[in-house]
C-alpha cells in the first residue's frame, strides 16, 4: 500500500515446532486465522485488482483461499452426502473423504509415536488448521478480536 516490495528468497526456510499440546495447538491456530482475518478486512483495498493487480493476487491465493479452504470443505462432504446415491462417483469420494478425515483422526492419537504414525500428521495438521479456521470465521463474523497473546513456549 505503501509502495514496498517483498523480495523472495528462494533459500529461506523456516522451522516451526508443533505445541505438544493439542489444545494449546488449535487456539494458536484460531488466534493466527483470526487475526489474519482481521488484517485482510483492515486492509481490503489492496484486493483491488485494478489498483494492484500482482498483489491483489497474492492475496487471493495465498491468504483468501487459505484461511477460506474450510468453505468448500463443508459443501464437498455435504455435496457427496447428498448426492450419495445419484452415482457410484459420488460413493467413492465420499469414501476418500472419510479415509482422509479417519487419517486425521489417528494422526491426533498417534502424533507423539515415531514411524509410520508420523505420516499421518499431515492430514492431521490440514484438519486442524481448517478446523481452526472455521472457529476463527465465526468469530470473524461476530466481531471478535484477540489482541491479548502470551507467546507459545514451544514443544
Amino acid at each position: 500500500e505503501q509502495g514496498s516490495r517483498v523480495v523472495y528468497e528462494p533459500g529461506a526456510m523456516v522451522y516451526e515446532s508443533a505445541l505438544s499440546n493439542s489444545v494449546s495447538e488449535f487456539r494458536m491456530r484460531v488466534r493466527v486465522s483470526l487475526r489474519a482475518m482481521w488484517a485482510l478486512y483492515d486492509k481490503r483495498n489492496l484486493l483491488n485488482l485494478f489498483r494492484y493487480p500482482l498483489f491483489a493476487w497474492q492475496l487471493l491465493s495465498h491468504k483468501v483461499l487459505r484461511y477460506g479452504t474450510f468453505v468448500p470443505l463443508m459443501g464437498l462432504l455435504a455435496f457427496n452426502i447428498i448426492a450419495l446415491g445419484q452415482h457410484a462417483f459420488y460413493a467413492w469420494f465420499l469414501i476418500a473423504q472419510i479415509v482422509a478425515y479417519t487419517f486425521a483422526i489417528a494422526g491426533h492419537f498417534l502424533r507423539q509415536s515415531p514411524g509410520i504414525a508420523s505420516k499421518l500428521l499431515t492430514p492431521y495438521y490440514f484438519v486442524i488448521l481448517n478446523a481452526a479456521c472455521t472457529l476463527a470465521f465465526w468469530k470473524f463474523i461476530q466481531g471478535q478480536k484477540m489482541v491479548l497473546w502470551t507467546p507459545r513456549g514451544g514443544a
